[in-house]
């Protein structure tokens, strides 16, 4: 299959997965509790696991170097540009950075979406103080993707939810949103990086 034709493949993924082969089979395992008896989904599964067990330890091992407090928060992914000159590679720009989130409809507000408050205050300063442009991308329910640059919307701030799930949150107003069917966003991201 043409190079083309997998990246297309896997923009399609954005959408609702289908419980076919590879990740879209975690998703129905964890969706339908069904039991992984492939080998693929389990060792997948396995791994996941291995890597939130390893950001845990690297979280423990953070608070005893630095007892007197620090926080961590991950960006999901770093878009660099491929320079080449005369058909030679001649090195990498960092484009912008991706904070990804999935949210089902019930967790929205209704002036707007409500995301980690700390987080969002972390990644506001990150993008302000290296310059790079961070973009929120929050996949609603496999139905629309809520786009916006980190630091160019008003955030309202505001403890909110009940139990477990009460925190600080950062609610993103609606009305400066953009809401895009996944199928856009080839052509979205890079209006959004690169203004073309």
């Amino acid at each position: 299959m043409m190079r083309k034709q997998v990246l297309a493949r896997h923009a399609r993924n954005f959408s609702k997965p289908k419980p076919v082969k590879g990740l879209a089979r975690v998703f129905r395992f964890i969706d339908e509790e069904v039991q992984p008896h492939d080998p693929y989904l389990a060792e997948e599964l396995r791994r996941q696991l291995r890597d939130f067990e390893n950001r845990l330890n690297l979280s423990a091992v953070m608070k005893l170097a630095y007892p007197r407090g620090l926080i961590m928060y991950d960006i999901d992914s770093v878009a660099f540009k491929i320079l080449e000159q005369d058909g030679r590679f001649r090195g990498i720009r960092p484009l912008g950075a991706f904070e990804l989130k999935w949210k089902s409809e019930r967790t929205m507000e209704e002036e707007g979406i409500p995301v980690n408050g700390m987080q969002y205050r972390a990644l506001e300063l990150f993008s302000e103080s290296y310059g790079l442009p961070l973009f929120y991308m929050v996949n609603i329910a496999w139905k629309k993707v809520a786009l916006w640059k980190v630091g160019s919307v008003g955030v309202r701030y505001a403890r909110l939810k009940e139990g477990l799930a009460r925190d600080l949150y950062a609610v993103v107003p609606w009305a400066q949103v953009e809401l895009v069917n996944p199928s856009a966003l080839p052509r979205k991201i890079p209006q959004m990086l690169e203004g073309r």
